[in-house]
């Protein structure tokens, strides 16, 4: 066996848990201090840090640890509410693909080209979480009934929007940081 791709394939392997164990962490400890922030006009929807360890995780080792570490928050959010882990896994696991299929098309190596991956994740998340909401929400939650969602999904859109920027700019920031400390050795 080669062993650069062990060496690689252990490197993949321990950054997708580090990163699976940080999210765990992280949404229990904001569960426990309730450090979640409400959004102002739903309070229902709260904003939390989740994605940016999820983003990194993908920026750093790919679609596959992006998902598997949307995964585990998909699981520590269960053990509490079924429901919320599945919402929560698509988000963010539909924010990391549009921006793969960005990446896909067209390698970013300029800002427009990050830009456009940016909104291409934020668009991808307010798209399918607008469509799970309607088709998911009158089913698992009966108080919200299809009309009620349907007023709602602006302010359900509004919230997607922001909290899928902060996870994206967050991951930006920290894996660019990362980067320019890597790129040097």
């Amino acid at each position: 066996m080669n062993l650069r791709y062990t060496k690689r394939k252990s490197v993949y392997i321990a950054g997708t848990s580090l990163f699976g164990a940080l999210v765990f962490v992280l949404d229990w400890t904001f569960k426990l201090t309730g450090l979640k922030i409400p959004f102002p006009f739903l309070a229902s929807l709260r904003f939390d840090l989740l994605g940016i360890p999820i983003l990194i995780s993908f920026f750093l080792f790919g679609i596959l640890s992006g998902a598997a570490t949307s995964s585990i928050a998909m699981l520590s959010i269960a053990f509490r509410n079924p429901f919320s882990g599945f919402m929560k896994f698509l988000a963010e696991f539909t924010t990391i693909l549009g921006i793969y299929i960005v990446f896909r098309v067209k390698g970013v190596t300029n800002k427009r080209w990050k830009f456009i991956a940016i909104g291409s994740g934020i668009l991808m998340r307010v798209l399918i979480m607008s469509v799970a909401n309607v088709l998911l929400l009158p089913l698992f939650l009966p108080t919200q009934t299809f009309d009620t969602v349907i007023i709602l999904l602006p302010l359900i859109g509004v919230f997607n929007a922001i909290q899928g920027a902060i996870s994206i700019f967050g991951g930006f920031l920290f894996y660019e940081a990362i980067a320019l400390r890597f790129q040097d050795q």
